[in-house]
């Protein structure tokens, strides 16, 4: 087993401050403000890591709601500032430290959440004639408040509408969504759950509790509620990025492999993240070859991603192992 995990050693970053050589003096406070293309307000779904020349993330934190990420004691040097969770870089992230300072970062919105698969709960604007108007009110309101990340008052309003209307199910979905968002998990499960009791057809809720499930590392949970939510009708390509991933690590290979393809023909360019999932699963069943087919596709459909020089190393490291293997078997 011990040369299977490749992939994902090489890609998953780990913390590293053993390894930053002694007698580097500290720098301190480093803020980094993160500004969107779309100028919209960050949450704490959007992270910040501080990657050093060794290429290991020294430090991961969130942003606050101002977009921005505060470091402390940080070592002078070259680092490179990585996002994940809701957004992705748009610039090269290279930033130097030698003292305080503020610092700026370019980004957008990611149409994944390829590095942080709890991500951003799911919301419904859904209208149901049955909902009385004090109700319907209510969650309009909510959704304003929602839309401006005021998840107190948002909340307010959701419990408001469930007053008015007990058997409100998109409510208690949004309910628990802003839950989730105030860093409340156990609230934001109930409330998903109570949004299945009232509506088992409600397919955000399942993938609202299937990211619960991913924070508390229960693949198996996950799995189960992704594929009841898949059977609902057409999953995104977010949901099958879940799903291939839950697959994975639960050892379902073959089913991982079909739900990675499905996954990238339903939206090609924005999801070469189920290539890195294909190449582990390849990897782990001795498919080298096809391990670095899905690697290399990776690096076609995004090559300016954060994770790039990872997956070279990766190519590179497999590519090896292939050329040793033919070698040994080749004749005497």
């Amino acid at each position: 087993m011990a040369g299977r995990l490749l992939v994902l050693s090489l890609l998953l970053a780990t913390s590293a401050w053993a390894q930053i050589e002694r007698g580097v003096q500290s720098a301190g406070r480093i803020r980094i403000r993160v500004i969107l293309s779309d100028h919209a307000p960050c949450t704490t779904s959007t992270h910040v890591s501080l990657i050093g020349n060794m290429g290991f993330s020294l430090a991961e934190t969130s942003t606050n709601g101002e977009c921005i990420a505060t470091f402390f004691d940080v070592p002078s040097g070259k680092y490179r500032v990585a996002l994940s969770g809701d957004v992705v870089n748009t610039d090269n992230g290279e930033i130097e430290v030698a003292g305080l300072q503020d610092v700026e970062v370019r980004a957008r919105r990611a149409a994944d959440s390829a590095s942080s698969f709890t991500g951003s709960p799911t919301f419904v604007s859904v209208a149901d004639l049955h909902v009385p108007t004090s109700a319907a009110k209510e969650f309009g309101k909510a959704n304003q408040m929602i839309a401006r990340a005021q998840w107190s008052k948002a909340a307010d309003r959701l419990h408001k509408a469930v007053t008015f209307y007990p058997s409100y199910a998109a409510a208690y979905n949004n309910l628990g969504a802003v839950y989730s968002q105030m860093g409340d998990a156990a609230d934001a499960r109930s409330a998903f759950q109570q949004a299945i009791s009232l509506d088992d057809h409600l397919a955000a809720a399942y993938v609202n509790l299937a990211r619960l499930d991913f924070a508390e590392k229960n693949f198996t949970g996950a799995e189960s509620l992704l594929n009841k939510e898949s059977g609902l009708g057409t999953p995104s390509a977010d949901e099958l990025n879940l799903l291939a991933y839950a697959e994975m690590t639960n050892q379902h290979f073959d089913q991982a492999i079909e739900t990675s393809r499905r996954a990238h023909a339903s939206q090609l360019s924005h999801h070469a993240f189920v290539h890195l999932i294909a190449a582990h699963v390849y990897e782990q069943l001795a498919k080298i070859t096809e391990s670095v087919a899905e690697l290399q596709t990776y690096l076609r459909e995004d090559p300016t991603a954060a994770r790039a020089d990872e997956v070279k190393k990766a190519i590179a490291t497999l590519q090896a192992k292939i050329t040793n293997t033919n070698e040994t078997s080749g004749p005497s």
